[in-house]
């Protein structure tokens, strides 16, 4: 299930981060930023455990609304199950999204090739923007 993070959420979060950006993990203090910033777009996927109890996060996605993925990340024992996909065609399908883009590390071959599969393009490459790093800018424009 995706719902939007709550308070309790962050621990998970940062446990998820640091796994899956061992390179540039954002700290307790961004997440509560983002959280501030966009609380109706800050989303968590959970599993249910009962139908009365959730089990733990299992990915999360942040985006703006105008459209820019400030970063989604699934749980490393968690992926290969759909759930960085669920949580990607939620911004998708936002009403708002006239394009979506994110910045992805030249490296980072796993996920261009998940946001390809999604149906981004790489549309520019800024240099150093991880500091010795290139990153791509990928997009997705709906079809007309």
């Amino acid at each position: 299930m995706i719902r939007p993070s709550i308070p309790s959420d962050l621990k998970s979060i940062l446990k998820i981060e640091r796994e899956a950006f061992p390179k540039s993990p954002y700290d307790w203090f961004t997440f509560i930023q983002l959280y501030s910033l966009y609380p109706e777009t800050f989303l968590v996927y959970v599993d249910f455990i009962s139908d009365q109890q959730e089990g733990p996060v299992l990915g999360y996605i942040i985006f703006a609304p105008d459209g820019h993925i400030i970063s989604i990340a699934v749980h490393p024992q968690q992926r290969r199950k759909g759930i960085g996909k669920k949580l990607l065609q939620r911004v998708i399908e936002s009403p708002h999204a006239k394009k979506i883009w994110a910045e992805v590390r030249r490296s980072n071959k796993g996920a261009q090739a998940f946001y390809a599969r999604m149906g981004f393009e790489i549309v520019r490459t800024v240099p150093n923007y991880y500091g010795n790093e290139d990153a791509l800018i990928i997009q997705w424009i709906p079809a007309l």
